[in-house]
């Protein structure tokens, strides 16, 4: 008897070791509509949910465990919407086919359009500001990376272009600059990462690519810039030594088990947290960058395809595509 208690308490004792932490999901809220990424505003007061081909809604998020729908915009005449940047009480659409809107969303029960541009050639997946808000750097797809002047945000202006190498299967899915914002870090579809030289808009060159084994859809750079970080679809995690943008090499990679499609890194840099589709929201650690392990995961309904995480890495926001917003705790982690 003392045996068979001695194993009891030892296979006990292990399976809390070893137990996966989890990301209880604090709070959902259903958009009814199909949704594809989360931008909060400043203070983390209000989440922008998109709603693929019926605009968007924001949600009060003051109480994670009821997210209140507090206004919504949906006069896109079918146009995609693939994300949102803001700018206090502007907001910049990324919408597929018809470009980008500009919105003034200060009054949200009345969201206006005051300025749009469509960029023809492309489909928008992605807008990324500049610090001064004064450019706006547009994922174009197979049109590569657009930039728009938008010091009057009535009137976004043309300033600087580059086609990438669509013909052999460079599509621009985001756009992340350097923080002088003197070089673009491309996710550019199944040619992987692109590297480009932008302290001249009129001028844009290549530094350096690197062909990932998948499709990348999201980038993301480490604080001091030495790494990116990719979500390549089919392929999971990879981690880029960018240090030499001239010649970026593969660091690391995680095998995220279904198709990655955004991620967003912790402000210490030890993890990644992935919307992996089928799989959720995944956790990894990449404190060791040339080794990356699994944390955990939480499903948050069907199909997880946007992340953004609290400034205080407390709470992931995710979009699934068939249940809306949710909100997780990452605390246990």
């Amino acid at each position: 008897m003392k045996l068979k208690s001695l194993l009891v308490l030892c296979t006990l004792f292990l399976s809390i070791s070893y137990a996966t932490p989890t990301m209880p999901i604090l709070g959902q809220a259903d958009t009814s509509h199909y949704s594809e990424q989360v931008t909060l505003n400043d203070d983390e007061t209000r989440a922008f949910i998109t709603n693929y081909s019926s605009g968007f809604v924001i949600f009060d998020i003051t109480n994670s465990s009821n997210p209140t729908e507090v206004g919504a915009y949906t006069q896109t005449n079918g146009g995609r919407v693939f994300d949102i940047e803001l700018d206090n009480n502007i907001a910049y659409v990324a919408l597929d086919q018809d470009g980008v809107v500009v919105l003034d969303v200060s009054d949200e029960t009345n969201i206006t359009e005051i300025g749009r541009y469509n960029t023809i050639e492309g489909r928008v997946k992605d807008v990324t500001l500049s610090k001064d808000k004064t450019k706006l750097f547009v994922a174009d797809y197979f049109n590569g990376m657009v930039v728009l002047d938008v010091t009057d945000p009535t009137t976004p202006t043309l300033i600087g272009h580059y086609l990438t190498d669509y013909e052999n299967g460079g599509k621009v899915w985001k756009v992340t600059l350097s923080n002088d914002e003197t070089k673009a870090y491309l996710a550019d579809h199944s040619k992987g990462l692109l590297i480009l030289d932008i302290s001249n808009l009129n001028n844009i060159q290549k530094l350096g690519e690197l062909d990932t084994d998948g499709i990348s859809l999201d980038v993301e750079l480490s604080l001091d810039e030495t790494k990116a970080y990719i979500a390549d679809h089919s392929n999971g995690l990879v981690i880029a030594d960018v240090s030499n943008p001239n010649a970026p090499v593969q660091l690391g990679h995680f095998a995220s088990g279904d198709k990655s499609w955004r991620l967003d890194i912790s402000t210490d840099e030890s993890k990644a947290f992935i919307a992996d589709r089928e799989n959720g929201l995944v956790a990894v650690n990449i404190s060791d960058v040339s080794n990356p392990t699994f944390m955990a995961k939480q499903s948050t309904g069907v199909y997880t395809f946007g992340v953004t995480l609290s400034n205080d890495d407390t709470k992931a926001y995710t979009a699934d595509y068939y249940r809306g917003l949710a909100i997780l705790d990452l605390t246990q982690l």
